[in-house]
């Protein structure tokens, strides 16, 4: 571009070439604080990307609940290979034996009561042998033979039936 063409603003004195250069270097100051301004100026609509937290991205509960996940496989594995080591050192049995005794919290009064009612029942075996019996056996056995005697009367046949304990009731047949 031509020097003498370049006029920014219009002259006040209208003189060709005349201040052409002090108006360049003007304009040009003008202009670069112009680009300035523009670059520093703020911008009443938000548009930068959102803050992003931390926490939200990171879950610090799911990754402690995987390390425990993590140590209670490791261990059931370090279990598993004991086991394993412990068959292959020895013949390798089944060992399923149940050692476990179940405890009861109460044994001391189940034991105490246990005691109670046998005392209990040893006073009242001895209050019953101490008594004398009021039934005359002499007597119902007088009338067991008589009613046995009625019944052989006035059977058609005669009862052969033999007992295996010859004491426990004579025979009535016997006259």
């Amino acid at each position: 571009m031509d020097k003498a063409h370049y006029i920014a603003y219009p002259a006040v004195v209208d003189t060709p070439g005349h201040f052409t250069n002090m108006r360049r270097k003007l304009d040009h100051r003008y202009y670069e604080a112009h680009k300035q301004r523009v670059e520093n100026v703020k911008p009443v609509v938000d548009n930068k990307a959102p803050r992003t937290y931390l926490h939200f991205h990171l879950k610090m509960k799911k990754i402690q609940m995987e390390q425990e996940r993590l140590a209670t496989v490791e261990r059931n594995n370090r279990i598993l290979l004991e086991k394993m080591a412990c068959i292959k050192s020895t013949t390798g049995c089944v060992d399923n034996w149940n050692n476990y005794q179940p405890k009861s919290l109460n044994i001391g009064k189940r034991n105490q009561e246990l005691v109670k009612i046998t005392l209990d029942n040893q006073a009242i075996l001895n209050r019953i042998n101490a008594t004398k019996s009021i039934y005359n056996h002499q007597k119902w056995l007088a009338d067991y033979k008589v009613s046995r005697g009625y019944l052989t009367q006035i059977t058609k046949y005669p009862e052969t039936r033999k007992t295996k304990n010859k004491d426990c009731l004579p025979e009535i047949n016997k006259k």
